[in-house]
């Protein structure tokens, strides 16, 4: 008895699910080019909830406010290493709210009374995030040691 090979459906419909999935992201992309350009003017629908844009945006200004007390107080020497992770830690908070601020203000989900909050939370950490860069490249010295009075030797 010889056996013959037999062909599996599965993986022709394992390559032709393949194919599909490739094809189906670039049809919309037609689609949305043959959209007519008369919107160019008003903001797209925003794809995320106005509510979800306002939150993150809360979020990162509460992350930014406390990154910046920490680093307000000022740091000691020894803890310059802690104070370089702390001011990275605001400036990347504090890009990711000016995004989220740029986004809110693109889409029209931020009153004026929310960007203003958000303006001012980046000022404020941006004045403090360039003190502590510059504390941060200053050299360190070392301690001055006082001088030290002669002693007299002692007489036995």
């Amino acid at each position: 008895m010889t056996l013959r090979p037999v062909r599996r459906p599965r993986r022709m419909a394992c390559a032709a699910a393949l194919a599909l999935a490739m094809l189906a992201p670039a049809l919309p992309a037609r689609s949305q080019a043959d959209a007519p350009e008369a919107s160019l003017n008003e903001p797209p629908a925003p794809s995320i909830p106005c509510t979800e844009i306002n939150n993150r945006a809360m979020e990162a200004t509460l992350v930014v406010r406390q990154h910046a007390s920490q680093l307000s107080f000022g740091f000691e020497s020894d803890a310059r290493a802690q104070a370089a992770v702390v001011l990275a830690w605001l400036d990347q908070w504090a890009g990711r709210l000016r995004g989220f601020l740029e986004v809110g203000e693109f889409s029209g989900c931020l009153d004026e009374g929310d960007a203003e909050t958000y303006r001012r939370a980046l000022a404020s950490a941006t004045r403090v995030a360039n003190q502590a860069r510059e504390d941060l490249l200053r050299p360190v010295r070392a301690p001055q040691q006082q001088p030290q009075q002669q002693q007299r030797p002692r007489r036995p």
